[in-house]
């Protein structure tokens, strides 16, 4: 193998992408790897840094583009942190997520199973309903936006591509009364001040939106700020206070109190009604969030009488979308907040033959089992984390006839597989679905039937 040191300068062609969206050359057989260059580029590249069995490097110079490169629309593409795929055009994103389920499925796991297209958006902008904004005070004046890679510096947004309009007018509003307002704002640092985030949240039709102060203590300056909120967006339904005292990089504290309207909105998700709080987990791409869980409920092939088991069920968005094509849907949530949030969308959309059950999801499926529940599908749509390995135990013991896996992480999704695989589970093609365009995130679906 050449012995590959850094400051070297190589001319070599993109022969792939990283998980993370940076594409890789390689020196004989050491891979080098390069942000914002596409697969199929001739490029220049300096190393940047030499690790015994990769390194990083810097593009020089771009000798032949790809014809699917593009100018990263969004003028602060180089220096936020929340994109990382903008200079590939979406037929490019596609297949680059699709790569990236290839690799974890079929190189990582071993598993040599086909990979579906990935599910793509009509338009793959202005998709985000939900906001979460840092603030910070600097030079004098409020700054607003998202962090820069790697770091806790802001970069000061005006306009964000991937965020609801909705959300960007709210964001440039807000920003503004509490510079005339002058609200004290949190530092980090010194764990002083009072607003630390905004958190903007809408439903489908932006028909009714929540905005949430997040404080370092109770006090609440937000008067002046909500009436005008209120005078120039009728659609803000929803304005709550969330207090965080704590040192700590955690978002929420577990307090939120309501400042004006309900402590809640309303969305629609396949035809069913949720009440989605603050804290409440919900997708954050609507349009994509119903293509998820029709690609979910079509992989189970409901015939109306199948007893489901959906577990890490949060607010009961998968299970209670399956309410009129099964016999009894039964969610397991370890969040309390979240169970009762599900009990009450089951109560709205007068689902009675779902339930809802607090507790691990190992744990509470076991006890169901030994009750004589006999689970004919069992849904699972766990964090990025993955299932945790008690979980994935009792799953092979209750040895559901089909398994509906809904992931969030290839990387895990494969880890699990390749455990479902070995206890005699036959293992679907995979479908890449793009939940959030223009970032390197790539979720999937998979059904495993026990052979």
């Amino acid at each position: 193998m050449t012995a590959v040191t850094k400051n070297e300068y190589y001319t070599r062609t993109v022969t792939d992408y990283t998980h993370e969206g940076m594409g890789v050359v390689k020196v004989d057989h050491y891979p080098i790897f390069i942000p914002d260059v596409l697969v199929g580029e001739e490029i220049e590249v300096k190393v940047i840094k030499a690790n015994k069995k990769f390194g990083f490097g810097r593009v020089e110079r771009t000798i032949r583009p790809s014809a699917n490169r593009i100018d990263p629309p969004c003028p602060y593409y180089y220096q936020c942190g929340g994109c990382q795929i903008q200079t590939l055009d979406y037929a490019e994103q596609l297949a680059f997520k699709k790569g990236t389920m290839d690799k974890s499925i079929n190189r990582m796991a071993r598993l040599d199973k086909e990979i579906n297209p990935a599910v793509g958006m009509d338009e793959a902008m202005h998709y985000r309903n939900k906001s979460q904004i840092p603030v910070k005070f600097n030079n004098g004046r409020v700054e607003m936006g998202f962090y820069k890679p790697r770091s806790h510096d802001i970069v000061d947004i005006e306009h964000c591509l991937i965020q609801k309009e909705i959300h960007n007018d709210l964001m440039v509003f807000i920003k503004e009364l509490l510079n005339k307002e002058k609200v004290s704002i949190y530092d980090e640092a010194m764990h002083q001040g009072l607003l630390r985030h905004v958190i903007i949240r809408s439903n489908h039709d932006d028909s009714e939106v929540q905005v949430a102060f997040v404080t370092n203590g109770k006090k609440n300056v937000f008067t002046g700020i909500i009436n005008a909120i209120i005078e120039s967006f009728p659609m803000v339904t929803s304005i709550v206070q969330n207090i965080n005292p704590d040192k700590t990089n955690v978002i929420f504290g577990d307090r939120t109190n309501v400042l004006y309207g309900k402590d809640y909105i309303t969305d629609t998700l396949l035809g069913k009604k949720f009440r989605i709080r603050a804290r409440s987990f919900y997708q954050v791409n609507h349009e994509q969030t119903e293509k998820l869980y029709r690609e979910a409920l079509e992989a189970a092939d409901l015939k109306g009488d199948e007893t489901i088991i959906d577990t890490y069920c949060g607010i009961g968005t998968i299970g209670l979308s399956a309410t009129d094509r099964a016999g009894k849907i039964i969610g397991i949530e370890v969040v309390d907040s979240a169970v009762e949030d599900a009990r009450e969308n089951a109560r709205l959309n007068g689902a009675e033959n779902a339930e809802f059950h607090l507790g691990k999801s190992e744990e509470v499926m076991k006890k169901l089992v030994k009750e004589g529940v006999k689970p004919d599908v069992v849904f699972v749509d766990p964090p990025r984390k993955g299932c945790h390995p008690e979980f994935l135990e009792a799953l092979a013991e209750v040895r559901p006839e089909k398994i509906i896996y809904v992931s969030c992480n290839p990387s895990t999704l494969q880890r699990d597989l390749k455990y479902m695989g070995e206890q005699g589970y036959d293992i679907s093609p995979v479908t890449p679905v793009d939940m959030f365009p223009q970032t390197n995130h790539v979720e999937g679906v998979v059904a495993l039937e026990l052979m």
